[in-house]
C-alpha cells in the first residue's frame, strides 16, 4: 500500500510561534489521517522539517512500505533529494533526523507542490487553527498572570517600623545608639497628645525602623509576667555577643539569659532595655 503525505509547517514571525500539520491519503485520495501540533518558536524551514517528520512517524507506525511526500517547500524537498546543500546547523540536524526515519520505508519519493494544492491547503488550515488555539491559550494565561500581578500589587505592603514605649526618651536613644548603632532619623513632638516620637534606624542601610514613643505623664511601666505578654521581643544582630553582653553588664543592663548556642551557626542572649522591653541578641557565625 502506498501512502500519500502532505505536510506543512509555518511560523508567525520566522522565527516565532510555529505549528506543523499533515494530511495522509490512500491512492484514491481518501483522507486516512490528519494531525497537527504546536512546536514552540522555530523558523518556517525548521517547521517544514518538523511537519514532514511527524507525517513520516505516522506512516512508520502503521508500517507503510512506500510513501510519496508532498511539500510546498522547494528548499526542504531539494535538500532531502541532495540537490541543495545545507549550511544551517539546525537544518542539518533536522535533515539527518528525517533521513534516519526514511530507512523505515522501502521506497520514498518527494514532490514539490504549490501552496494552493488542496491537501497542502488543508494542512495549512490545520496548523493555523493550532496556532490560533495556542495563541488564545497564551493570552488566557497572560491575562491570569496579569490579574494575579495586579491583585498582588494592590495588596503589596512594606514593614515600616516597630514601636515601643519609653519613660525617658534621651536615655532610650542613648541605649539603642550605644549597643545597636542606631541613629535618630527624625523626632516629632505631638503637642496635642503631650507626647514625643523618635524614629531610629541603622547607620547603614537595611533593618527595620524602631519608633520610640514617650508620653510626658508616663514615668514608669508595669510589664506583665513574660509568659503573659502579648509583645515578645525585639531582635538585633551583633558582631560579638560576648563583648556586647560584657559591656551591658558593666552598665547595669539587665541580662535575662545567655549567651548560649541556639544552633551550630547561631549564639543568642536576651536582655531588657531600660524600660523592660525584651531584646534578643543574635550572633551568626
Amino acid at each position: 500500500m502506498k501512502l500519500y503525505l502532505y505536510s506543512d509547517g509555518g511560523a508567525r514571525g520566522n522565527p516565532g510561534p510555529a505549528a506543523v500539520a499533515f494530511v495522509a491519503t490512500n491512492e484514491a485520495g481518501v483522507v486516512l489521517k490528519t494531525g497537527s501540533r504546536y512546536i514552540g518558536n522555530h523558523t518556517n524551514n525548521q517547521a517544514e522539517y518538523h511537519a514532514l517528520h511527524m507525517a513520516l512517524e505516522y506512516a512508520a507506525d502503521i508500517k507503510i512500505e512506500e510513501v510519496i511526500c508532498h511539500l510546498d517547500s522547494e528548499l526542504v524537498a531539494k535538500q532531502l533529494k541532495g540537490e541543495y546543500g545545507i549550511k544551517n546547523a539546525e537544518l542539518q540536524r533536522l535533515n539527518s533526523q528525517v533521513k534516519m526515519l526514511l530507512k523505515s520505508f522501502k521506497k520514498v519519493s518527494f514532490i514539490n507542490v504549490p501552496r494552493e494544492h488542496p491537501k497542502i491547503s488543508m494542512a495549512d488550515a490545520l496548523l493555523n487553527k493550532t496556532l490560533d488555539e495556542e495563541t488564545a491559550k497564551h493570552n488566557r494565561k497572560k491575562r491570569a498572570v496579569d490579574s494575579t500581578s495586579t491583585a498582588a500589587k494592590a495588596t503589596e505592603t512594606l514593614a515600616m517600623h516597630v514601636s515601643i514605649r519609653t519613660s525617658n526618651m534621651q536615655r532610650s536613644i542613648k541605649f539603642y545608639q550605644k549597643y545597636f548603632n542606631l541613629t535618630v532619623d527624625r523626632q516629632i513632638k505631638a503637642e496635642g497628645l503631650d507626647s514625643e516620637l523618635a524614629f531610629l534606624k541603622n547607620s547603614v542601610s537595611g533593618g527595620c525602623i524602631l519608633e520610640l514613643t514617650y508620653y510626658r505623664n508616663k514615668t514608669r511601666f508595669t510589664q506583665a509576667r513574660f509568659d503573659d505578654r502579648l509583645f515578645d521581643h525585639l531582635g538585633f544582630d551583633v558582631a560579638d555577643i560576648n563583648r556586647t553582653i560584657a559591656a551591658m553588664k558593666a552598665d547595669g543592663v539587665k541580662v535575662i539569659e545567655g549567651p548560649h548556642a541556639f544552633n551550630e551557626h547561631t549564639t543568642i542572649a536576651f536582655v531588657d532595655d531600660p524600660d523592660g522591653t525584651r531584646i534578643e541578641l543574635v550572633e551568626r557565625h
